[in-house]
């Protein structure tokens, strides 16, 4: 499909939104969906109407309602969002593509503070080290949001926001599952407050399973040995008002997870990992009058351990990140923020000098909020990196509304990725002239609310190019030399049918190439978005049988992919393989005893065992389920 057909599907579309919308007028009431208060978009309290950027908000209802999932599945479930291996052997890692990009480039966030682990590969963080409750809700930002949020970001963040102390001095929770594979999840937490000055909360959390074979056995002779884990996690995290307006939050995190992993594709193993994390923090907060002060310090040590035939490799990386800000509202339509943000970025070294790189980023960005029904954003970001110098971002992010339900919205943005630790100064290929990889980021879309504001609509067309994408080479080590080009469309739908009743849906066509450039200064370009389908949807729909009896469905299709192989029967040469598409349908039920505090819930995935490959060579789960009951006192 060509890009020409694409960008008249997606004009068409917009066009007929808008004309829809316009020929309704609802009336403008309240909504939830549009006061809603976000802070990921911008940095600061705006509600949802008020942002000039398209957010996904997965809250606490809807967390819970996946209590048989982990973070990877829960957001696979979303538009514009694909996490490969999420149904995958237990052990294996979580790889989140958003909109089509490289899994480095989307930022994932703790409470608006980054967390990075400079020893994996790409400075990838582990999604497998952050379970699900005890967050209060997730926002997702799709497009470049590095001129806020520094590297990393290109294609976008993902924002954990952390559940805070209640009203009463002491309120518990727990949940308790388990289902297939001697698979269980435990948790415990308790929060509260001590007057108004001190609120609490404190979580831990076991998991573990026997998990299944990770590779996939060839021939089927059921010889290969299950892959499993566990996963011990720990937060907490104290809300201290020492005056009106003056809040102080410190925090830790601590997770521990270790399992079993095999050697490769179509290939068995006993090798066993180990996965370490350890992230405190705190966050400060002064508000008076027009005038907000923000700061925060996180650090973040990852420590993995990997034994296999070829003995015990070890890696450490330690992330320190400080970012300080204020905004200043001159008018009820004119709002400043500036800020200053300060990284570190080490990989210790034994009897060597440690791996080490910072970056230091003053930034500041302008909001202009519904003047006459035009809001936008305009920000701008200097970087300096000790190594390569200075770079810079900028992004510009309109919104108009049309009507009160009508919105139409674009951006156009950079932004960059940093080398990491090994590109830069790494045993294999290190070059430390490299230069930062970076992106331009344009979309249009259409927001719009029908139905007195129970039918959500929306719609965007994105293109993004990535420039001195830094690969490997095999006489030169790592270099800047490719460029990648995607595009897409998004289409998603929210209904709230009725007081029991809601359905979702979404559409997603992704396309992308890379063009390398030879050693004779010839230009190749070719399709590379491996393990991504260019067509998927999605659907879902909740009922409320009961008071007490809550049921939902969601299902999800996904095209044909390519894949690579590198056949270790072939001296381990490169070749193309193709996927298959499959069709998912999952189901979750719930039952309320409201007058107990006792909720007894039940999920099953892949409720008809469809047999799918996610990444070639290795398995995926068949039909799993799952069963538990979740407690408040």
């Amino acid at each position: 499909m060509s890009k020409f057909i694409i960008s008249i599907l997606a004009g068409v579309f917009l066009c007929t939104s808008t004309i829809n919308a316009q020929t309704t007028e609802p009336a403008v009431s309240d909504s939830l969906e549009l006061d809603r208060i976000v802070i990921t978009a911008s940095k600061i309290p705006l509600s949802q109407r008020e942002t000039t950027k398209p957010v996904i908000i997965i809250d606490r209802q809807e967390l819970e309602r996946n209590a048989g999932r982990d973070i990877s599945q829960i957001l696979n479930q979303q538009s514009g969002i694909r996490v490969n291996d999420s149904y995958g052997a237990p052990s294996n890692t979580r790889i989140l593509y958003m909109q089509g990009a490289a899994a480095q480039n989307t930022l994932i966030l703790l409470d608006g503070l980054p967390i990075s682990d400079p020893s994996g590969v790409g400075g990838l963080f582990d999604l497998r080290l952050l379970p699900t409750n005890n967050l209060e809700r997730i926002e997702v930002i799709k497009g470049s949001q590095s001129t806020l949020y520094g590297t990393d970001a290109i294609a976008g963040v993902v924002n954990l926001i952390t559940r805070s102390g209640g009203d009463e001095p002491i309120t518990g929770s727990g949940r308790i599952s388990y289902g297939s594979y001697n698979t269980f999840n435990g948790n415990a937490g308790v929060s509260g407050s001590a007057g108004n000055s001190i609120r609490y909360t404190i979580n831990y959390n076991r998991e573990s399973s026997d998990g299944f074979s990770a590779a996939r056995d060839p021939e089927s002779a059921g010889t290969f040995g299950s892959d499993g884990y566990s996963l011990d996690s720990f937060f907490g995290k104290v809300d201290l008002t020492l005056a009106e307006g003056i809040t102080l939050s410190p925090f830790l995190n601590y997770a521990r997870n270790e399992g079993e992993y095999d050697d490769g594709a179509f290939q068995d193993a006993d090798n066993e990992y180990l996965l370490d994390m350890l992230n405190p923090g705190i966050r400060a907060e002064v508000i008076h009058g027009n005038l907000r002060l923000n700061g925060g310090y996180n650090f973040t040590r990852t420590e993995r351990a990997f034994v296999s035939q070829f003995g015990e490799n070890k890696f450490e990386g330690r992330f320190h990140n400080v970012d300080f800000l204020s905004s200043y509202s001159f008018t009820d339509r004119l709002q400043v923020l500036a800020g200053v943000n300060f990284q570190d970025f080490t990989i210790p070294v034994v009897d060597e000098s440690d791996r080490n790189a910072q970056i230091i980023s003053p930034y500041a960005t302008f909001y202009l909020k519904d003047l006459s029904g035009f809001s936008a954003e305009l920000g701008y970001r200097l970087n300096n990196h000790t190594e390569y110098g200075n770079n810079s971002t900028f992004s510009f992010a309109p919104a108009y509304y049309i009507t009160g339900n009508v919105k139409l919205f674009g951006s156009i943005s950079t932004g960059f990725k940093a080398p990491t630790l090994d590109e830069l100064f790494g045993p294999f290929g290190a070059n430390p002239d490299l230069d930062p990889q970076r992106s331009l980021y344009m979309n249009a879309g259409v927001e719009t609310y029908l139905l007195d504001q129970s039918l959500k609509l929306t719609g965007q067309y994105f293109i993004r190019e990535i420039d001195d994408l830094i690969v490997y080479t095999f006489d030169r080590g790592y270099i800047n030399r490719d460029r990648q080009d995607d595009y897409g469309i998004e289409l998603t739908t929210d209904w709230i049918v009725n007081s029991r009743l809601t359905a979702g849906a979404w559409y997603n066509f992704v396309d992308g190439e890379i063009t390398t450039v030879n050693p004779q200064g010839d230009e190749i370009t070719q399709d590379n978005l491996i393990r991504r389908p260019k067509h998927s949807f999605g659907l879902n729909a909740g009922i409320r049988v009961t008071d007490q009896l809550y049921i939902r469905a969601d299902g999800e299709y996904n095209g044909e992919r390519s894949d690579l192989f590198f056949n270790p029967e072939n001296n381990f040469a490169r070749e193309d393989v193709a996927l298959d598409a499959y069709t998912l349908v999952n189901l979750y039920a719930e039952y309320n005893l409201r007058q107990y505090g006792i909720t007894i819930f039940g999920d099953v995935k892949n409720l008809f065992n469809t047999d799918f490959t996610e990444v070639y060579g290795f398995n995926t789960t068949g039909t799993a389920v799952k069963a538990g009951v979740r407690v408040r006192f």
